[in-house]
This record gives structure tokens, sequence and C-alpha cells, in this order.
């Protein structure tokens, strides 16, 4: 577990440490917010992370990362496992990494065919990193719509997630139907980002999404935008559809943060017991 710290992590910023009021964030939050929602309604959503496969060294340590923090967190074993992953991103390199260390089949589910135009050069230079040439006719890759995904047979051993269900407009929905797709004895781990997605916002107010009432968040809306659970929301709809399920926090936000930012929120939001977790695992049992 990591501690934002006052040296510019997540977190870190009180009223006196920024010199700005909590409105100069909600005015910041919402010029930076209906500028997303412009971009995304008329491009589509085309950008889950702040670089592309351009830069490929960089997302060569991003998806070897990725693997490493399911492994660690979710005490995983992947070998002979079927796995499935919600959500991969630009490219799928997670599944190639998965395959490399004995998994017995990936597939990949996602909204947007946001993968299908990865930088060949990726795929060559993680080879090189794993020693063998990516074995791409292994890696099953499925543009479907969600809870339902249609087109997604199982059976899996393994549900994995990274920054992805913080998207998902029914989470609840997308357990139950994991929770057919998964065999008795099944594992889930979802690695969720909890903070806003704005760049120059969100090491300075991670939570600032949470600071707007639900119809002005809906004024802010496009296909992906962040769904604004928490992680007992999480929590509470995997347990609801069967699963058992703990979390495990990842970065957690410091107390002066939360004091200072708790009266600025939504109403819906205010009380909430668990607004220090901002990014987490959840890890889950059929």
């Amino acid at each position: 577990m990591t501690t934002a710290t006052p040296e510019g992590g997540p977190g870190a910023v009180t009223r006196e440490a920024t010199g700005q009021s909590g409105m100069a964030w909600w005015t910041a939050g919402l010029a930076m917010g209906m500028a997303n929602a412009v971009r995304h309604r008329l491009r589509g959503y085309r950008t889950p992370r702040p670089f592309t496969t351009d830069e490929v060294g960089r997302s060569v340590d991003y998806v070897l990362g990725v693997v490493d923090q399911w492994l660690k967190d979710g005490d995983l074993d992947v070998d002979g496992r079927r796995i499935l992953e919600l959500g991969p991103g630009p490219d799928l390199g997670t599944g190639a990494v998965l395959l490399s260390r004995g998994a017995a089949s990936y597939a990949a589910a996602d909204r947007f065919p946001l993968a299908t135009g990865t930088n060949p050069a990726f795929y060559e230079e993680l080879g090189r990193r794993l020693g063998h040439e990516v074995e791409k006719d292994r890696i099953g890759y499925h543009v479907t719509s969600f809870p339902a995904m249609p087109d997604v047979s199982g059976p899996f051993d393994l549900v994995v997630s990274n920054a992805a269900l913080e998207h998902f407009d029914d989470v609840t929905a997308t357990f139950a139907r994991l929770a057919e797709l998964v065999v008795p004895g099944g594992v889930m781990c979802h690695h969720i980002d909890g903070m806003v997605h704005m760049r120059g916002i969100r090491q300075r107010d991670p939570l600032n999404m949470l600071r707007y009432p639900g119809w002005l968040y809906r004024v802010m809306s496009f296909p992906g935008i962040p769904n604004r659970l928490r992680a007992g929301d999480f929590l509470a709809a995997a347990t609801a559809t069967g699963w058992n399920a703990r979390l495990v926090p990842v970065l957690v936000a410091r107390p002066d943060y939360i004091e200072w930012v708790r009266p600025g929120l939504s109403r819906a939001y205010r009380d909430a017991e668990d607004l220090e977790l901002l990014t987490f695992t959840l890890v889950a049992t059929r």
C-alpha cells in the first residue's frame, strides 16, 4: 500500500498548500470535463492511456507492470489458466505476457476497438523482452457490448482488468455475467483507478469528479466516462452477485486531503467512508 506524499503525489495538497479554494478546483474540473466531453463525443473514446503504443519502451514497461500488479495483489498463479481480460486498451500486450508465463489461453473483450491499430514495433519490443516472438494467433480479441458480452464464451479460470471497471456503466450486471463465464473456484482480479482521469488535476485534486451533482456530471458525460463508483460500491456489487471478494488498497490519499476535500463534494459522496482509497484491486473468488 502506498500513501500519497507531500512531494506532489495524489492527495498531498491541502487548501493551505495550494493557495486555492475548492471552488477553483470545481471550476477547473468543470472546464476540462466539458472540453473532454466535446472531444470524445466528436472523435469517440480513443485515449485510454496518457501515452500511445508509439512510445514503445514505455508501453512495454506498462504491460509488464500491469501483469506484475495482478499477480502480486491477487496472489495469482496463471500457469494453465484460461484467462479473460476486460478492457485491455490500445494493445494486447498483457495477453502476450500472461501466455509467456504459462496461461493456457487468453481472450480480451472491449467496448471500443482500441487495440486494432497497435504499433507493430510494440509487439516486436515486447517479444524481445519476453525472449520469444509474441504469439498473436493465441490472443483472442472481441469488440462487444457490456454487460452481456454475447461474443464471449467461457469457461474461464481467471478474469482480469486494469483501469477498466471504473468506465463500466453497469458493474453489478457485468459481475453477474462473469459469474456465468467463470468456473467454480475461478477468480477475478481487477485493478481499479478511482481518481479523476484529467491530467493537470489528477495529481492535485484526485477526487475532483466527485464535486459535481449527478445532473451536471451527466452534462459532461461521453461513452467511457468514469462511473464515479467507490471501492465499497465495487465490493458490494461483487458480493451481491455471488463472489467472495476483498479489496487490496494500492494508493491511499493523505488524511489532510480527505479532510479538506470532503465539504466540497457532492452530497452523494460527502459522507462516504472509503474516499481515501484512490486506487485499489478487487480480488474475488467464485
